[in-house]
């Protein structure tokens, strides 16, 4: 793996996509915008639950934050049928760079903007809503960044099992609805059905949610969110070893139709 091809690779990544305001509209300003029209049913699900005291950003910020984080895990794919659309993938599998080297600088903008993302809506959420944070600032940011990196696993999975732009579109797009509405994202694991609450727990999701609730409102430490933290390694690790399995840099990706 060479750092400096890596590194070429990435802010060519990074430049398309600034190029596109949408991406900032779709995992900044639209998770704002339903953690506002969301936070006072939020308010009433916590106070049903006993927990007396909160506004309802509690589970808002977080839920929308990881939803909108799992609705985008398609983009790490997108890069690379782009690439065959445009040509190009051809000219970059005949270049120095290896194909670590290729993974590496277009899975880290997608990790990249991920935890920008959680980061940023997480900042936001005292100012505009009234979010306290009483546990560990440290946990929490261990928590966002072993996220990014399980949903940019799981984007690189769905972009090797994937032929065409359309099939990446769709199994990134029901995989991250799947994973925010079962993991708990939208409401709480209590609240759904006995076999929504036995599956949950297979998600990374779940996994993501259980460790921001502890942080907010049980004033959790570091310690408090290992098993959480260790439980989005291992399915980053899962993720990546079948994505590695399955990945073929030869085989030619549709990118539309």
């Amino acid at each position: 793996m060479s750092l400096r091809r890596s590194s070429a690779i990435l802010r060519h990544e990074m430049r398309v996509m600034f190029t596109d305001p949408s991406t900032a509209i779709f995992v900044i300003i639209m998770p704002l915008l339903m953690v506002a029209l969301m936070k006072q049913l939020f308010a009433n699900t916590l106070a049903q639950e006993g927990l007396t005291g909160t506004n309802g950003s509690e589970f808002a910020v977080p839920g929308m934050a990881v939803s909108f984080a799992a609705f985008s895990v398609g983009y790490a794919g997108f890069s690379f049928f782009r690439d065959h659309g445009w040509g190009t993938w051809d000219r970059l599998r005949a270049s120095p760079a290896t194909s670590v080297d290729l993974i590496v600088g277009k899975v880290l903008p997608t990790v990249a903007v991920t935890v920008v993302q959680l980061g940023v809506l997480f900042a936001l959420g005292g100012p505009l809503f009234g979010l306290t944070i009483t546990g560990s600032v440290v946990g929490l940011v261990l928590l966002i960044v072993v996220l990014a990196l399980a949903l940019s696993a799981f984007g690189m999975l769905v972009t090797a099992l994937a032929r065409t732009m359309n099939q990446l579109n769709a199994i990134g797009s029901v995989g991250g609805m799947a994973m925010a509405m079962m993991g708990g994202s939208f409401v709480p694991v209590s609240a759904m059905p006995g076999w929504a609450q036995t599956l949950a727990p297979a998600l990374p999701t779940y996994w993501a949610m259980r460790g921001f609730r502890t942080l907010i409102l049980e004033n959790g430490t570091v310690a408090d969110v290992l098993v959480p933290v260790l439980m989005l390694v291992g399915f980053g690790a899962l993720f990546t070893a079948v994505a590695a399995a399955r990945f073929r840099f030869e085989d030619t990706k549709v990118y539309w139709g």
